[in-house]
């Protein structure tokens, strides 16, 4: 259950949009330039945004995407659902049809609580929340690092 490449671009897109005045319509142009997101890709992640109701669209010259309701409201659970749907959070994780409490599948229960840590992790996050930790993690001396995670022995 991780974010794709579509999940990650919509996020640091809209973390940009926060990061400036939330009122201001910004084009495609400057919020891929902001954003450091490909161009053509984010055009397709704005519309589904669009159709969230994450984001406005307005038309015409002098036109653009702006919030269509206060980033504070906006959790990263809504980014991704919007961008991802629900499946990850509903489907078996092995992929099996049918899978439940009373027939899981071999992973289902350690699945189930991992699911209902990250939903609520997901939806507890704003974006001005995420905006915050990203710029703190962009001030730490150990922020650009990656955590490597090794296979434990059991």
């Amino acid at each position: 259950m991780l974010y794709s490449s579509a999940s990650k671009y919509a996020v640091l897109a809209t973390t940009y949009m926060a990061s400036k005045d939330t009122q201001t319509i910004f084009t495609v142009e400057e919020i891929a330039r902001g954003a450091n997101v490909p161009k053509p890709y984010l055009s397709k992640i704005l519309k589904q945004l669009v159709s969230g109701k994450i984001l406005r669209s307005n038309k015409g010259p002098g036109g653009g995407y702006q919030f269509a309701r206060p980033s504070e409201e906006i959790s990263l659970y809504d980014i991704k659902t919007t961008v991802d749907g629900v499946a990850e959070f509903v489907d078996c994780a092995l992929g099996l049809a049918s899978c439940n409490d009373a027939a899981p599948c071999p992973a289902h229960f350690l699945w189930k609580d991992l699911r209902a840590a990250t939903t609520k992790a997901l939806q507890q996050t704003t974006l001005l929340e995420a905006l915050r930790i990203m710029r703190e993690k962009a001030q730490h001396p150990e922020g650009q690092k990656k955590t490597a995670f090794r296979k434990v022995k059991t």
